[in-house]
């Protein structure tokens, strides 16, 4: 079985400067309002992708030793030369190699004899980087879409929200949905 941890989860501080710009907004009176639904569409796009925007601690925990001595993280991208990483079986560190990129891999060594039931704990770093100026244009652009998305629809009618054809889809823009699907991990 597989335990999938993020310990820590920064917000992905808006460039609100910029976002007003991209929805044509003039003013700081919303302000308040997209940095909220800034946050809440860069939790719902982590979520949806099995990505970390801004850099996550994460832990995955294994219950035994897997059959395979490759391990895909389950939280991407980890970035890097060298990301730091840990492996450990049953609070023992372990040597373990590390593929960086868009969904990385753990190459494990082979399990001592008698470690096979071992507990495995990967503890790693995944994200682009600090900011949202670190991330990819594509990510950026589908953030600020899909909080134009929201901030459209924060006054619909009832009758709106139930025939909402009459106003557009109120669920993933376009550049939203793009972005989940080209970054998503396949799962066997």
């Amino acid at each position: 079985m597989m335990y999938i941890e993020r310990l820590t989860r920064p917000e992905p501080v808006a460039d609100i400067a910029a976002l007003r710009s991209h929805l044509r907004i003039s003013g700081d009176h919303d302000d308040a309002d997209l940095t909220a639904m800034h946050a809440a569409v860069a939790h719902e796009l982590e979520d949806a992708a099995e990505i970390a925007l801004i850099w996550h601690e994460v832990k995955l925990t294994l219950d035994r030793w897997p059959d395979s001595n490759r391990v895909r993280l389950p939280i991407g991208p980890v970035l890097g030369a060298y990301p730091p990483f840990t492996v450990t079986a049953d609070g023992d560190e372990i040597s373990a190699d590390l593929i960086p990129g868009q969904r990385p891999v753990i190459i494990l060594p082979d399990p001592p004899p008698g470690a096979r039931h071992a507990q495995i704990v990967i503890l790693y770093r995944a994200g682009w980087g600090e900011a949202e100026s670190d991330l990819p244009p594509d990510i950026r652009h589908a953030l600020r879409d899909q909080v134009g998305a929201l901030y459209d629809w924060r006054a619909a009618t009832p009758h709106e929200i139930k025939a909402p054809a009459a106003r557009g889809s109120a669920g993933l823009c376009y550049a939203m949905a793009r972005v989940i699907g080209r970054y998503r991990g396949v799962s066997a």
